[in-house]
This record gives C-alpha cells, sequence and structure tokens, in this order.
C-alpha cells in the first residue's frame, strides 16, 4: 500500500513537471496592446503599430526559458507602444488643429461677403440720397414757378398745390426709402459685430518657433484703413486675455498685407494696423513697454496672393509672445 501511494506521488510530480510555465510579462504585454490596438488609431499611426507588431513577434519568437532575452523584447515592446500611443496623440490633435483653422476660414469668409454686402448698401443709400436731394430742387423749382404763375393767374393756385403734394409724396417715399435702407444697415452691422465675435471665439493660439501667435483678420480693419472697427476694438478682450496668460514675456505684433498697391504705401498700413492693435490694448490695461510694432508689409504672405481668399489671409495682424512656443 505504501508502495502505491509514493508512485502515486511521483506520477503527480512528473505531470506537473511537464506543464509549461505561463509568461506572465509576455501575456499581460499582449493584452495592453489588445486595447491599445484599432483600426483608426492604427490609420493614425501605421509606422508604430507595425514596430509594436514586430517586438510582440519577437517575442513570441524566443523560447520561454530564455527569460533574460524575452524580457529585453519586452521592454522594447513596451517602449514601442508607449511611442505609439504618443504618435496617435499627435495625430489626433493635428485633426483637431486642421478642424479649427477650417472653421476659422469659414468665418473670414463669411464676413468678407458680409462687407461686400455693407458696400453695396452704402452706394445705394448714397445713391437714394443724391434722388432725394434732387427732388427736393426740384420741388423749390416747382414753387418758385408756382409763385410766379400765381401773380399772373389765381387759378394756378390748384395746380401749385397738386404739384406740391406730388412733391411732397415723392420726397416722403425717398425719405421712407432712406429709412429702411438705414434699418437694413445697422442689421449688417449688427450681423458684422456678431460674426467678428463668432471670429474671436475660434481664435486659437498657435505654437511657433518664436512663440505663441495670435491671428486676427482682415475683418478687424476696414479696406484700406489702418484704424480698428469700432466692434472690432469692443471685442479685443480674449486678445488681452492671450497675452496676459505670459505676464513675463514681451509681445510683438506684426502688420501683413496682400501684395496690391505700392510697397511703400503697404508697408505704411501694415505698421499703422499693428500700432492700433497695439494702442487698444494698451487702452484696455496692457503695459506698453511689453510691446514692439513691426510692420511687414506684403513681404511675409501665408497665402497665394493671386486669389482674394489668399489674399485676405494675406491681410492679418499676428500677435506673438515672444518665448512662450515651443
Amino acid at each position: 500500500m505504501r508502495n502505491l501511494v509514493t508512485l502515486g506521488l511521483v506520477l503527480m510530480l512528473a505531470a506537473c513537471a511537464s506543464q509549461p510555465k505561463r509568461d506572465l510579462d509576455y501575456e499581460r504585454l499582449r493584452g495592453d496592446w489588445r486595447t491599445l490596438d484599432s483600426a483608426e488609431d492604427r490609420a493614425r499611426a501605421p509606422l508604430e503599430s507595425a514596430r509594436v507588431d514586430d517586438a510582440i513577434a519577437a517575442i513570441q519568437a524566443v523560447p520561454k526559458n530564455d527569460r533574460e532575452l524575452r524580457k529585453h523584447l519586452a521592454d522594447m515592446a513596451e517602449l514601442r507602444m508607449a511611442i505609439y500611443t504618443t504618435a496617435v496623440a499627435a495625430a489626433r490633435d493635428r485633426e483637431r488643429l486642421a478642424a479649427l483653422e477650417s472653421e476659422h476660414q469659414s468665418i473670414m469668409l463669411e464676413a468678407t461677403r458680409r462687407d461686400a454686402e455693407l458696400s453695396r448698401l452704402e452706394a445705394e443709400k448714397l445713391r437714394l440720397q443724391s434722388l432725394a436731394r434732387a427732388e427736393e430742387a426740384e420741388r423749390l423749382r416747382e414753387e418758385a414757378e408756382a409763385e410766379r404763375l400765381r401773380s399772373d393767374e389765381v387759378s394756378a393756385d390748384a395746380e401749385l398745390a397738386r404739384q406740391e403734394a406730388e412733391a411732397a409724396r415723392r420726397l416722403a417715399e425717398a425719405r421712407a426709402r432712406e429709412a429702411s435702407l438705414a434699418r437694413q444697415e445697422a442689421e449688417l452691422a449688427s450681423q458684422q459685430a456678431r460674426s467678428l465675435q463668432q471670429q474671436m471665439a475660434a481664435l486659437r493660439p498657435v505654437s511657433t518657433a518664436r512663440g505663441e501667435v495670435l491671428t486676427l483678420g482682415d475683418v478687424f480693419f476696414a479696406s484700406g484703413q489702418s484704424e480698428l472697427k469700432p466692434e472690432a476694438r469692443s471685442n479685443l478682450r480674449p486678445v488681452l486675455d492671450f497675452i496676459d496668460r505670459y505676464p513675463g514675456n514681451n509681445v510683438t505684433i506684426e502688420g501683413h498685407t496682400d501684395d496690391r498697391g505700392a510697397d511703400a504705401a503697404n508697408q505704411l498700413l501694415s505698421e499703422r494696423r499693428a500700432a492700433s492693435v497695439r494702442d487698444a490694448l494698451v487702452e484696455m490695461g496692457a503695459d506698453e513697454l511689453r510691446f514692439n510694432v513691426v510692420g511687414k508689409g506684403e513681404s511675409t504672405p501665408i497665402a497665394d496672393n493671386s486669389t482674394s481668399e489668399g489674399r485676405s489671409r494675406n491681410r492679418r495682424v499676428e500677435v506673438i509672445v515672444e518665448g512662450s512656443g515651443r
């Protein structure tokens, strides 16, 4: 009986010894990779994901009893997984930045369209004002003629009254049209202010070697003018908040134009626009000694000047917080 028990124990030990030991580090690594891996993220970082696959496959090819080599390969795989995770995060950031840039361009195009509509309404307003003045002059001429006729014939009074009534009606119609245009102009100005507020809300600083850069588009200025529009001046608070995040850094404000017009005129306009932004920020409480104003003219385009959209992008003012970028 004792011999049978001994034989059973020997067989159990032999069975345990014959079972392969599990490589828990390798299994954990495989589990982590299954958690991270997805088709979307592979598309964002194809090279890095392939390197992780290769590293895990290399571990699987090494015998389990070679613990030192498998440990080294596992460390390499974990490092490549970390690189993959960083690459995916960077790709996602680039996607978000591209979406913001697209939204920013849409807002700028809409603002340009509304500027054109405002110019059209202003031209129509001037035309109607000229028409009203002409009708007023005609009315005065008719009154003078009626006065002359009154001295000749009493019966002309009725015709004179009719003429005056007609002239007054035309004048009232002209003034009504002018009032209607004024209302439309006010509505368009309100829409433009809302568009400007939307653009300000969509502004995002871009990190460059020089520092964090915030770009103000040409919607902030009337065409060919260096003074900020009143609605633009009242919406500069996000710019002030942006530079206040870096109280110890100097700020460069650069003005830029498209290539239309003379070089000297563009240079002067770009410098005056940059100075206008600086003056507005100083009035809002910024320290004037922090600012350096530079006019770049047409020398530093960021888009093709052969298209209206490209010229609109080139007409800009850049607010740069020196030394705050990557």
